[in-house]
């Protein structure tokens, strides 16, 4: 007889198997880590799938998720909502319940009044402003005449970090007989503000804590009003200018130069319905002696040398990215010239097939451009005349006539792939091509065979895909 057909006494009865849980040995998930699984179901994005509709889908699974759900103030410290002129109530409900759930937490919320009827409040507007004290990252999208509603948030503001304000109105100064100072200091105590937006309207329009922002993009200004605010600011690091006016100056000898101790970055653009804008008069009312990245797009106007003169003075600029510009070659030249600090060139011209620029004449980046960047192109010397000494990324556009280059192309790459750190010389570690044209099989063989010598390529598809080929 089996030993096994009569086990002793000692020996436990079998245990039945069960196939493994996976809700852990309690059968169920903790409510807190459900909780927290539900803050992953949401995206960054702000937009009302993200803040409205899927943390309300969470909590009409079941009674557990509900709980899990709202016990959770996080999942509703997010809000995008569209006003209409009519409060209706099932937005005011939406509100208040995301206003209390939300409990303590710093609240992001974007606002957007673009239909009418508008008036100069809204009931939702009053009910966010009663929780001004937690706002944290706040977007308002609103007639301008229901900015005045916001006087009752001075004072009220510890915790804003980030602001957005805009409007489709046309916005101008009041006339002093009408001008109420009230009306325009809601946002000037505000201990934690960094970030001001403006979209369609000078911020300098409203009174702000000027010396603490650091970074202003500027969804529509002009040389005046990026002259003023780097005025004001003279902590900010991040300066964006979409410029949809250009000079003269209105007040010349008001702001006869600036001279600006913080700033990094600065970007200059154009909106797509008038890149033609004259920005001449911005450059040499510039010194920015910190300035470590240059981006200008779709500035398709005249530069003239007093561009160049802007750059000789940027003596700490590490990346300069041009986009669809109107520069020429030479005038690129003689800017790379003095900067000798820079680290990453991106220079991106039109298509040969824009209007502006038939493929016979296409802008900046030609045979003498890459001539240029070829190492010892101004001087025997290793260092002497020495254009970009420290470049380790470069990005070109290579358009019908670059393309006929190949060999420029691949000899000015080659010549920057050693390094003499004793000289000071960079070695380049990454090349991206964008072609504008078929570059054939020549040109991308040789390309690849780059790769041999450590060279980091991107070749990006005419579909705008890039291939990694390194």
């Amino acid at each position: 007889m089996s030993i096994l057909s009569h086990p002793s006494e000692d020996t436990p009865p079998p245990t039945p198997t069960r196939p493994p849980s996976s809700h852990g040995p309690s059968g169920k998930l903790p409510i807190e880590l459900l909780s927290e699984i539900f803050l992953l179901c949401v995206e960054e994005r702000m937009d009302e799938w993200n803040t409205i509709r899927i943390p309300l889908l969470l909590s009409k699974i079941c009674s557990r998720w509900r709980s899990a759900a709202i016990s959770n103030p996080i999942l509703w410290s997010r809000l995008s909502i569209q006003l209409s002129g009519a409060a209706s109530k099932s937005m005011t409900a939406i509100v208040d319940t995301w206003l209390t759930r939300s409990g303590k937490c710093p609240l992001t919320i974007y606002v957007f009044w673009e239909e009418p009827p508008f008036s100069d409040n809204h009931i939702v507007l009053e009910k966010l402003m009663a929780h001004s004290e937690r706002w944290k990252t706040m977007f308002f999208y609103l007639p301008y005449r229901a900015f005045k509603s916001f006087s009752s948030v001075r004072n009220r503001l510890p915790m804003l970090t980030e602001l957005s304000l805009g409007t489709d109105d046309d916005v101008v100064l009041p006339s002093p007989s009408v001008f109420n100072p009230s009306h325009f200091d809601m946002f000037e105590i505000a201990p934690r503000l960094r970030s001001l937006e403006c979209v369609n309207f000078s911020p300098t329009i409203l009174n702000f804590p000027w010396s603490q922002l650091e970074d202003i993009p500027l969804l529509s200004g002009n040389i005046t009003d990026c002259l003023d605010i780097l005025g004001r600011g003279k902590r900010l690091s991040k300066l964006s200018v979409i410029f949809v006016q250009g000079g003269p100056l209105t007040s010349p000898a008001q702001f006869p130069h600036v001279s600006h101790q913080h700033l990094t970055c600065f970007t200059i653009m154009t909106p797509p319905w008038n890149e033609v804008i004259d920005l001449s008069a911005l450059f040499p009312r510039l010194t920015l002696p910190q300035l470590e990245t240059l981006t200008i797009c779709n500035l398709n106007s005249t530069f003239g040398d007093k561009f160049t003169q802007f750059l000789s003075r940027l003596h700490t600029l590490k990346t300069l990215h041009l986009r669809k510009t109107a520069l020429p070659d030479d005038q690129l030249v003689e800017g790379l010239k003095h900067l000798s600090s820079l680290t990453s060139l991106i220079v991106l011209s039109s298509s040969p097939t824009h209007h502006d620029y038939p493929a016979e004449n296409e802008p900046t980046v030609t045979r003498y451009l890459l001539e240029a960047l070829t190492r010892n192109f101004f001087s025997e010397n290793t260092m002497d005349g020495m254009l970009l000494p420290r470049l380790r990324r470069l990005e070109l556009t290579v358009g019908s006539s670059a393309a006929r280059e190949t060999e420029a192309f691949i000899d000015m790459v080659q010549s920057r792939l050693r390094d003499d750190e004793e000289e000071g010389l960079a070695r380049l570690e990454h090349v991206r091509v964008r072609p504008c044209v078929d570059l054939g099989d020549e040109f991308l063989v040789r390309l690849i065979e780059l790769r041999d010598f450590g060279l980091d390529v991107e070749v990006e598809s005419m579909g705008n895909v890039s291939a990694n080929v390194c």
